[in-house]
């Protein structure tokens, strides 16, 4: 009864044409909310300054164009962005340290380390070296564990997690999402696992009230596909081109498209591509694009932390 409710309601029923969604134009409209709110609090507190310091270890040249957009971001925010460099077989010791010292350094809000490290570094020892409240990322345990409780926009979430849930709550009417049913690929800590709890926490405490079920690379193909054709929505991150197909769907469902690939096409062309295939769009109410969909909106939600952060430590100083 509940599934027939949501497709009388127009929620999840098969569309003529399917909406690419505009992430671009979302992370536009979250960064001019955070200059303006930066703006209405410098009236009050003259130097209220919000600054957010990224570290990159090594040259990835993805790290690279990831880190050029948060700048943009930030600039364009009015928040104070700096980026400190440092050499690829640089110690973890010396990572740590670095990062000690910006705790302390109460002019600073928010503290990134760009992601992926250096083999010989380990993440989970790095990221939790952060102070919970300048991770604006929102990888530590502290953070990660406030997740459990509570999603609201008061805590620093995962950014990329944050971005789908502003993706999905900005589709308004058009897709309720109290009692509909989700299928999330990817268990990473810091996308897969916090957009399951999101998409499944009680909406009292910041969730969006949907059933939902994790997959992963070990979940049989079978039992995937039996998933996905009655999911009303699906949030893939998997990082696996091509794994959804517009056979695998139920007709009218919303597509999260979180997966980053590079590849190279038949011309020989690298380009950048989703893990859904685009025949979805033949089956799908929603689907957002890569890239221009959810990586946008992902570099908004750093900025919308960052502004989260800096008030808390404005409030308490």
């Amino acid at each position: 009864m509940l599934r027939q409710s949501l497709i009388d309601k127009g929620c999840f029923n098969r569309r003529t044409i399917c909406t690419i969604f505009n992430g671009s134009q979302l992370a536009q409209d979250i960064n001019v909310k955070v200059k303006s709110e930066i703006n209405k609090i410098k009236i009050i507190e003259t130097n209220f300054k919000p600054k957010l310091v990224a570290i990159a270890v090594g040259s990835n040249p993805a790290s690279q164009i990831y880190l050029a957009r948060k700048q943009e971001a930030a600039e364009f925010c009015g928040i104070n962005f700096d980026k400190i460099s440092l050499d690829y077989e640089c110690k973890e010791s010396d990572l740590i340290d670095l990062i000690s010292d910006i705790n302390s350094d109460d002019t600073i809000d928010g503290l990134i380390v760009q992601l992926p490290l250096p083999d010989h570094m380990r993440e989970v020892v790095v990221c939790n070296s952060v102070l919970p409240s300048k991770d604006v990322d929102g990888f530590t345990q502290t953070n990660l564990g406030k997740l459990m409780q509570r999603t609201d926009a008061a805590s620093l979430v995962p950014c990329t997690a944050l971005a789908v849930k502003k993706i999905i709550s900005s589709l308004g009417s058009s897709c309720t999402t109290f009692g509909g049913s989700a299928v999330v690929i990817g268990r990473s800590h810091n996308v897969g696992l916090p957009i399951q709890v999101i998409l499944g926490a009680d909406s009292s405490k910041g969730g969006l009230d949907m059933t939902t079920t994790l997959c992963h690379r070990h979940t049989p193909p079978h039992e995937l596909a039996r998933l996905l054709r009655s999911a009303d929505m699906i949030v893939t991150a998997a990082g696996v081109p091509g794994i959804i197909h517009k056979n695998l769907l139920k007709p009218g469902c919303v597509v999260v498209d979180v997966g980053l690939n590079r590849i190279t096409d038949t011309t020989g062309k690298n380009k950048v591509v989703g893990d859904a295939h685009k025949n979805v769009r033949e089956v799908a109410s929603v689907v957002t694009p890569v890239p221009g969909g959810v990586g946008p909106c992902t570099v908004a939600c750093l900025m919308h932390n960052t502004l989260i952060a800096a008030t808390h430590r404005a409030r308490s100083s």
